[in-house]
């Protein structure tokens, strides 16, 4: 009837029950406190791996049936106080061992913390350390939650579980701030991320400056108190964006509400859509078209008509093109421009306007500021002749800061013609094209309001020339 809790051999467990049985059929026929004593005394141990502290505890069970026989012993009860309390240790140790092989001690903290029910002790210090219960569990960054990473899936579990309960009223307090604060406590980065007063809180998804759209960084907090801060953050970039480039703003405004017309409301839609510059090649039938008046009209508004572009020398300024820079980023997210004065395009080939928002037109494979093609425009109109040819020399050039291979693939790229076969590498002459600067232009596209008017430019063309526009008739 004796258990073998000890799972042993079975000579071992009939060598345990042969000294049972001869201690209670021989002399007193009671099983000796000698030999209690003795076999308790090498059990009595929390030391050692898990294997070693269960080995024990089926040695304690087994005495523990011993000492729960109350005609085996003398003072069965002081032997079943012993058996008890030393099983109740090696459990307990046995439980630790286990917790911190499968579950380390702050997951187990966190899941008792939770189990309960009750609030936890959870704290956020200055450099937004996240404790609960007097363990890390993240770090609070603006407002997005950073999890500490857990060894496994029950950790990681607990870990976030803990974050929800512990860090989102943090977030909730921090989303409320955020939305009552003013426009000096953002910014924006070039990078397109939104900061709160030096934390990132959002970032940009869209290139439209003045209609911007934001997403909020992290996940925890209530739905509703999210989107507040989101438009808060949308709004300070809109009107940041009214701030840093005015001059595309009243553009765009003027052409909205219809006091800009003609041909010269087009092209200064075209230039809102090009990012602030619109490559004179591709619109060059209407800026041929333009009266005095639509130039004058243009120019008012900030817009320099030059040999190859039509764009907005405000724009230019370091103020306002660091901030246009992070809505060209979004036109393009996988293309970084340097430093230099020109730029290779690489592929894909960045969109014009992800171009246009940093001030850039495409000539050939490399994308050029375009305030330097006017540069490049006026050393041509100084440039000595060569035959039927404007010569380049390697001094324009590096006034330019370009290389004279460069220099070539630009012009090539702006429709220029070689003159004569020389080294691609040496100065040469260029004869400039005979229409227009880039390509052909191209034609409107059909969701263009616009293009109703070049149908009707084009169907005055074919029919005879148009009257010229602009000058008053006495």
């Amino acid at each position: 009837q004796t258990p073998d809790f000890r799972k042993t051999t079975l000579d071992d467990h009939l060598r345990l029950v042969r000294t049972l049985f001869e201690a209670l059929t021989q002399g007193r026929r009671l099983i000796g406190e000698d030999w209690m004593a003795g076999q308790i005394k090498p059990l009595d141990r929390t030391d050692g791996e898990i294997d070693a502290l269960s080995t024990r505890l089926a040695g304690v069970r087994t005495l523990a049936y011993v000492a729960n026989r109350p005609s085996w012993l003398a003072d069965p009860g002081h032997w079943q106080g012993a058996t008890r309390a030393l099983e109740d240790r090696l459990s307990d140790t046995l439980h630790e061992k286990l917790m911190a092989r499968f579950i380390d001690r702050r997951t187990s903290a966190l899941i008792r913390g939770l189990g309960r029910g009750e609030a936890l002790l959870a704290g956020v210090a200055g450099d937004g350390t996240v404790t609960v219960e007097g363990h890390f569990v993240g770090r609070l960054r603006g407002l997005a939650f950073d999890v500490a990473k857990g060894a496994g899936a029950l950790e990681e579990k607990a870990l976030r579980a803990a974050a929800q309960r512990a860090v989102g009223p943090e977030v909730a307090r921090r989303l409320g701030a955020l939305a009552a604060e003013s426009d000096e406590a953002f910014a924006l980065g070039p990078d397109g991320v939104v900061l709160w007063r030096g934390e990132a809180a959002g970032v940009l998804t869209g290139d439209r400056p003045f209609s911007p759209t934001v997403r909020l960084f992290g996940e925890l907090g209530p739905p509703p108190a999210r989107e507040r801060a989101a438009r808060r953050l949308e709004a300070f970039v809109a009107a940041e964006a009214s701030r840093r480039l005015p001059v595309l703003k009243r553009l765009g405004e003027v052409v909205a509400d219809g006091s800009l017309k003609g041909l010269a409301r087009g092209l200064a839609w075209r230039l809102i859509e090009g990012g602030g510059v619109l490559a004179r090649a591709e619109a060059s039938a209407e800026v041929r078209a333009l009266s005095r008046a639509e130039r004058r009209a243009l120019r008012s508004l900030g817009v320099t008509i030059g040999a190859f572009s039509l764009y907005l020398p405000s724009m230019a300024a370091p103020r306002a093109r660091s901030f246009a820079a992070a809505f060209a980023l979004q036109a393009a997210p996988h293309w970084r421009p340097g430093t230099a004065p020109r730029h290779a395009l690489g592929h894909p080939t960045p969109t014009p306007r992800a171009l246009g928002l940093r001030g850039l037109i495409a000539a050939g494979r490399l994308a050029v500021p375009a305030e330097a093609l006017e540069r490049l425009d006026e050393a041509l109109r100084g440039a000595p002749r060569r035959g039927d040819g404007l010569l380049v020399t390697a001094q324009a050039c590096e006034a330019l800061g370009w290389s004279v291979t460069e220099a070539g693939e630009i012009l090539r790229g702006l429709g220029f013609r070689s003159v004569g076969r020389g080294r691609t590498d040496a100065p040469g002459a260029w004869r400039r094209p005979r229409t227009p600067a880039v390509a052909p232009a191209s034609e409107p596209r059909a969701a263009s309001p616009f293009a109703a008017l070049a149908q009707l430019q084009t169907a005055t063309r074919r029919g005879g020339r148009a009257p010229r526009r602009g000058r008053a008739r006495g």
